[in-house]
């Protein structure tokens, strides 16, 4: 029997500060490159895939697909990545892929980080000032509340059941930790994004022949961005 080709997807990580990227094959990482140093996705983005396919052996033509981590998160990162993905799939004719940010999140804090004992899981990017973007997601990566944005205060503590055990983590996370006290809310601050986290994602989209529109695609920005001027 023939043996099937592989699926190898290149993943694009800019949501946070982090700057990642990644080759999924059959949903496992074969390998990953990633830049720590905040905001240097404008610069390092293509080198970091270059750098990728040096060290795998890879080319474009190895490609089936490009998925990105679609936010909320950094406007700017945003606007990076999905402008790369669009750039290589229609050099390429390859289909984009996108997987929502703050699920990636909860995929690699279970699989990367271990963490999965565990009922409901709040990924966490900060948005400035006290406002987090945010869901919270079950075990099985659904979500059970949703927000566009939320601003950290006391009324937190409402969508907190002292039944059920959650996992705070992301960048934004540190903000609720003031504002709740329940036995039932862990922390974990150590938490970095990466593109690994798409891998298996963008891996099931794949098989379900879940692909943008590339003329259309926009990342979601979830709220707009704020530009502002110096007064002369």
């Amino acid at each position: 029997m023939q043996q099937q080709p592989s699926i190898n997807i290149l993943c694009l990580e800019t949501a946070n500060a982090i700057t990642s990227v990644a080759i999924a094959q059959n949903g496992n990482c074969l390998a990953y490159k990633t830049i720590t140093e905040s905001n240097k996705a404008a610069d390092k983005l293509h080198l970091l895939v270059s750098e990728l396919f040096q060290e795998t052996n890879f080319t474009f033509n190895d490609i089936s697909a490009i998925a990105v981590s679609t936010g909320p998160g950094s406007y700017t990162g945003l606007r990076i990545a999905a402008a790369a993905a669009k750039g290589y799939a229609i050099a390429l004719n390859l289909p984009i892929i996108a997987v929502p940010t703050l699920e990636t999140m909860v995929n690699g804090i279970q699989q990367r980080y271990h963490h999965r004992d565990y009922d409901v899981f709040v990924p966490m990017i900060d948005a400035r000032r006290m406002e987090v973007f945010t869901s919270f997601y079950t075990k099985e990566l659904e979500i059970v509340q949703h927000f566009s944005g939320l601003i950290i205060d006391d009324s937190i503590i409402q969508f907190i059941n002292e039944n059920t055990k959650y996992l705070f983590f992301g960048n934004g996370a540190s903000k609720a930790i003031p504002f709740i006290n329940a036995n039932s809310v862990s922390f974990f601050s150590d938490f970095e994004h990466s593109a690994e986290d798409l891998c298996a994602l963008a891996h099931a989209r794949f098989l379900k022949n879940q692909f943008e529109d590339i003329a259309y695609f926009e990342p979601n920005y979830t709220k707009a961005v704020h530009i502002t001027t110096s007064n002369k």
